[in-house]
């Protein structure tokens, strides 16, 4: 049994909340680990990596754990993806990423491991994982902690596919559809701002009309159902939501430079 992104995703999100200190510090990831390896100080090791690797093998047992990796050590988890041809520097939905707080480029002094969801709208890496705090969180990270991110190879359309040097997913083409893969417009707000339906929603200012009118003659040329008024209002936001969700984007249905960017730059879907 093969397991999606998606897949792993929904089930890590499932376990928000879970806590250490509920469990005498012991983890149920950390005995499963243990267990499998025969050493009983798992149980209560640090376990942001077991918690991937338990994920993975719960969605898909033994063979899932071939995609995903099985690892208490993050350097070795990463060094293992990149002695695969696995790794690169792009937080692909589903990828999973390699944290250095000391923001090194360095495997070797890779501190923590998370799954990444997407970014958002300012631009962070939306991961779910295990181990901050002594729990299991969703946490909105500055991509510069990332020393790299390892490409599973999941099932089905959803795979993270590996990113190449110098060159996006060929876009699909379909008639009627709009060109993709080109160099975007310039951003019209600051890199660290955002439309949405409480910031820069055009319903007061000229020049903020423009811009909402800009993202939703895209959406439309990319086959969304959306009017074009310049107002960014529930509809719109619940469009963005839909897209960025198709995506891998977050899903928080405001549109900052990394949505902006996308909505020239990504392929088409069929």
């Amino acid at each position: 049994m093969t397991i999606t992104a998606d897949e792993l995703i929904d089930l890590e999100l499932s376990y928000i909340g879970y806590n250490e200190a509920d469990h005498g510090g012991k983890t149920k990831f950390g005995i499963w680990y243990g267990d499998r390896h025969n050493n009983s100080a798992f149980d209560s090791a640090a376990w942001c990596d077991m918690f991937q690797a338990y994920c993975a093998w719960e969605v898909g047992g033994e063979e899932a754990l071939d995609i995903v990796g099985e690892f208490a050590y993050t350097p070795h988890h990463a060094g293992w993806f990149a002695r695969n041809g696995r790794f690169g520097s792009t937080p692909t939905k589903g990828a999973i990423g390699f944290i250095d707080w000391n923001y090194s480029k360095s495997i070797s002094a890779i501190d923590h491991v998370v799954l990444v969801i997407g970014r958002d709208s300012k631009g962070r890496v939306v991961t779910v994982e295990g181990n901050t705090n002594d729990q299991v969180a969703k946490r909105y990270r500055d991509p510069r902690l990332f020393v790299g991110f390892g490409y599973p190879k999941y099932s089905s359309k959803v795979s993270v596919k590996v990113p190449t040097k110098g060159s996006d997913d060929q876009p699909v083409k379909k008639p009627g559809r709009p060109k993709v893969g080109t160099t975007a417009p310039k951003f019209p707000l600051a890199s660290n701002d955002w439309f949405s339906e409480t910031r820069h929603n055009g319903y007061s200012n000229t020049s903020d009309s423009n811009g909402v009118r800009r993202i939703q003659n895209r959406l439309k040329e990319r086959g969304w159902k959306i009017t074009v008024d310049g107002k960014y209002g529930g509809k719109t936001t619940q469009v963005v939501s839909a897209y960025q969700d198709e995506k891998g984007l977050d899903k928080d249905g405001a549109v900052g430079k990394y949505t902006w960017a996308s909505l020239w730059n990504a392929p088409v879907t069929p």
